[in-house]
């Protein structure tokens, strides 16, 4: 894999946090409050502080954060901490749908260079890991073949394996993708019943098993995004997993998997709400 050399060009870095309003387990959920503040909050916060560490790096030229989103309310709130906030179409299908819509508006003020990286980070991750994101972002920045990176988390629970709501992710030894899945993958030989429904009562006696959990962030080059937007049509396995890097994965793209150090911490349903406050007083000394 190639590296930056002294001679290329500096890029920019584009962080965007798309928020949509409707949720069906989570109405309203990016206007929910963690303590007093409210969950987009939280992540605009942390994505201000991440993007004063990228600009020490001597490889990026500007950053720009940007909250993109579908909502009135979300707009007004993120104003309020002076980032820039886009209206963008309800009618989007998907988080990496709203970033596109984000840069294009970008792009017609400020060309954005084809190698400039685009920084997807959810937002309904209040607690995501600064350092996690910045060091996928330097990788990145090092890596001039990848058009796509993300982040996975070593794990052993095995009632998060066989959870479908956990995204699983293989990849091989130069650290590209091999697969994702919401079936647990890579699946041990040892679990699997020789007849019949044996392997049922394998399964319910294993409460430790290693895999890597999917963290879903994203670090897209400008020119890789444009593709993924306008050129790349829904490919069988997205559709079939609902899982949207499968559409790039299956029309032969790497997607360099850089391994989390903090656990992710989405926010879907009200339990999730509730275990957030509780996390949040208990670390919030600690916060960055």
């Amino acid at each position: 894999m190639n590296t930056i050399g002294s001679n290329q060009e500096n890029n920019s870095i584009y962080i965007v946090i798309p928020a949509r309003y409707a949720s069906s387990r989570l109405p309203g959920k990016p206007l929910l409050k963690i303590s007093s503040k409210c969950i987009i909050s939280h992540v605009a916060s942390r994505a201000k502080i991440l993007a004063d560490k990228l600009k020490q790096n001597s490889h990026v030229n500007k950053i720009h954060l940007v909250v993109a989103t579908d909502h009135q309310g979300i707009f007004d709130e993120v104003s309020t901490q002076n980032i820039t906030c886009i209206m963008t179409s309800p009618n989007l299908i998907n988080g990496t749908e709203r970033v596109y819509a984000a840069i294009e508006n970008l792009n017609q003020k400020n060309k954005l260079n084809e190698n400039d990286l685009i920084i997807n980070i959810q937002g309904d991750e209040p607690f995501f890991s600064i350092e996690d994101v910045e060091n996928l972002a330097i990788t990145m920045l090092k890596n001039n073949e990848v058009p796509l990176g993300t982040l996975a988390f070593k794990r052993n629970e095995a009632e998060l394996f066989f959870s479908s709501s956990v995204v699983k992710v293989t990849k091989d030894a130069n650290q590209l993708a091999l697969y994702f899945s919401r079936a647990p993958i890579p699946y041990p030989k040892e679990l699997l019943g020789a007849t019949g429904l044996d392997w049922l009562d394998k399964i319910n006696n294993i409460k430790e098993i290693s895999f890597l959990h999917h963290v879903g962030v994203y670090a897209f080059r400008y020119h890789s995004l444009c593709k993924f937007a306008k050129i790349i049509m829904s490919s069988n396995l997205e559709i079939c997993e609902s899982l949207e890097q499968l559409r790039v994965l299956e029309a032969g793209w790497k997607i360099l998997v850089t391994e989390a150090t903090k656990e992710p911490f989405g926010i879907d349903t009200p339990e999730d709400l509730k275990k957030a406050e509780f996390h949040f007083q208990k670390i919030k000394d600690t916060l960055l």
